[in-house]
């Protein structure tokens, strides 16, 4: 206890921990689960091979993406029970392996699944939803009645939310099954999902790299298929960086499209600077296609005023002419690693070869951009975060420090207004360029590398652009760190580049990790995006 009787922070958090982990059945601990230490150790076939899961549950994690998962369940094949079952034993794994859980309520969950199931066999001829029985992962900062939302800060421990995000009702009324949250950072403003209500959660594919952030705990459960579809949160990359680091698909719409109020946040109330996406990782392109045209025809304006009335058009891909494939190689500041240079090259010979049409661009002002990026973060200074976390006396955890926004100076009124300006004039130039260049789409990388050791990973020029733009963007995983990517001193852009570019010590050292590519639509045109993605990831992972 404190001085005055009241709890410590760290009291409050080993408390927090205690009750999430006493919510995991005894039945589904690991036998002598061990913290990993071998350097490129890699968790993905523990899942399986660990005696918890049956056969069946091991076929219904592993064989399934999120759309067939469905249709198994309209066919009859499973039932919502055994299939939430399945993957909370399977998220269960997960959170043992990879610290990848905040809130857990199988239970409740089992219990919702049968109560599906009981409706479908009284109701025979009821229309099923779209999600009818899919266990669905949410990301912390989603507001579930009588739950917390911590976001990694102690100031939210115990202060269980008095009512549903707008996305979830929406979720839960298209028969989804919710039955975990998942780990982010403190803050939520940085690319390690590590905190000290819950600590870090690890890479899956290799425990001595990162998770990413801020959605890390959804990218590790996904990569361990304790989950098939979570929903996560993107303000500079918090879909795309655990998607590129976990090796899944990710995909950030444009900001009012999929319903994102009520949520749990570290800014202030009122902040109005760069608008934040709601949107679905998942183990396939499909199901995250799947997941944004379903919740675009379940009316979300309804649900949540912020959203855009814009409908899902069933249009589809017209193949007509080769797609325009706008190339960005690198974001000027950043080179890219060898292994994700080669992964955006292999990307570009096979578009080429399925006879699209490649055309290089280079992106107009974007240290400049960066700079407008990281002020509209720090409006206030940080004030109102460095206030939640100063009240408890908890510390900040090293990506935070690292990233430097809660030294950054508060902005005025004045400095607001050009900040607002500069905003407008680099959305206009963009815009010239795409329409300049005749474009489709353009192809990047959501990194200029893979995912890197502990606190390492501070650049987000390849993701947070595309929010300053408020483009929808997607990744796409295409491989792995392989034995060819020797390393080498090929960084172009100076001392900081260097110093990035450095990371990357070799294929030993980052055995296993995925590379992936990016592409990016245009704004409010994420139904189009969805269509390419889905023609291009059928392309590089045919």
């Amino acid at each position: 206890m404190g001085t005055n009787g009241a709890r410590t922070w760290q009291e409050i958090c080993s408390a927090k921990r205690e009750k999430r982990d006493k919510a995991i059945p005894s039945a589904w601990k690991i036998p002598n689960v061990e913290t990993p230490t071998a350097k490129t150790k890699s968790l993905l076939k523990i899942s399986s091979s660990c005696g918890i899961l049956t056969e069946i549950e091991i076929r219904i994690t592993t064989e399934y993406d999120a759309v067939g998962i469905v249709e198994a369940i309209r066919q009859r094949v499973f039932t919502a029970e055994a299939v939430t079952t399945a993957f909370c034993k399977r998220a269960a794994i997960a959170q043992q392996l990879t610290n990848c859980l905040t809130e857990i309520f199988f239970e409740e969950a089992i219990e919702n699944a049968k109560a599906l199931d009981s409706t479908r066999l009284e109701h025979p001829d009821r229309p099923l939803g779209p999600f009818f029985g899919l266990p669905i992962s949410l990301k912390d900062s989603f507001m579930l009645e009588g739950k917390d939302s911590t976001i990694g800060m102690t100031y939210f421990v115990d202060k269980p939310a008095t009512r549903n995000s707008p996305l979830v009702t929406i979720l839960k009324s298209l028969g989804a099954v919710l039955y975990c949250k998942t780990n982010v950072p403190q803050t939520m403003m940085t690319a390690d999902s590590d905190n000290n209500v819950f600590g870090r959660t690890l890479n899956p594919n290799n425990t001595h790299l990162t998770a990413g952030g801020s959605t890390g705990g959804e990218g590790a459960l996904i990569a361990l298929r304790g989950s098939i579809l979570g929903v996560g949160t993107d303000i500079a990359g918090s879909i795309r960086i655990p998607s590129s680091a976990n090796g899944i698909y990710g995909f950030k719409p444009s900001s009012q499209i999929i319903p994102y109020a009520g949520q749990q946040s570290p800014a202030a109330p009122g902040t109005v600077g760069i608008t934040a996406s709601a949107g679905p990782m998942a183990t396939s392109i499909r199901s995250c296609q799947y997941f944004i045209k379903a919740v675009m025809e379940a009316d979300p304006s309804t649900f949540d005023s912020s959203v855009l009335r814009i409908p899902w058009l069933e249009n589809t891909l017209q193949r007509s002419r080769p797609l325009r494939i706008g190339l960005i190689a690198d974001d000027s500041l950043h080179t890219p690693t060898p292994p994700m240079r080669r992964a955006l090259q292999e990307a570009v010979e096979k578009l080429t070869a399925a006879n699209q049409t490649i055309v290089p661009l280079n992106l107009p002002t974007v240290s400049e951009n960066m700079e407008l990026i990281l002020s509209l973060f720090s409006l206030d200074g940080s004030k109102f975060t460095k206030n939640l976390v100063e009240n408890t006396g908890e510390s900040f955890v090293p990506s935070v420090l690292n990233q430097g926004l809660v030294n950054a100076p508060a902005k005025s009124l004045e400095a607001f207004f050009r900040l607002n300006h500069q905003r407008n004039i680099a959305i206009s130039d963009f815009h010239k360029l795409w329409l300049a260049n005749d474009l489709d789409v353009i192809l990047t990388l959501p990194a200029s590398h893979t995912a890197v050791p502990f606190d390492q990973w501070d650049v987000v020029t390849y993701t947070a652009l595309w929010n300053l733009y408020d483009c929808p963007a997607c990744v796409i995983p295409v491989g792995k760190v392989s034995s060819q990517d020797v390393k080498d001193e090929l960084f172009r852009y100076g001392e900081e580049d260097q110093r990035t570019y450095g990371l990357y010590t070799g294929p030993e050292d980052y055995a296993g990790a995925p590379t992936s590519i990016q592409l990016v639509g245009r704004k409010q045109r994420d139904e189009e995006l969805s269509n390419i993605a889905v023609f291009v990831d059928g392309i590089l992972n045919p």
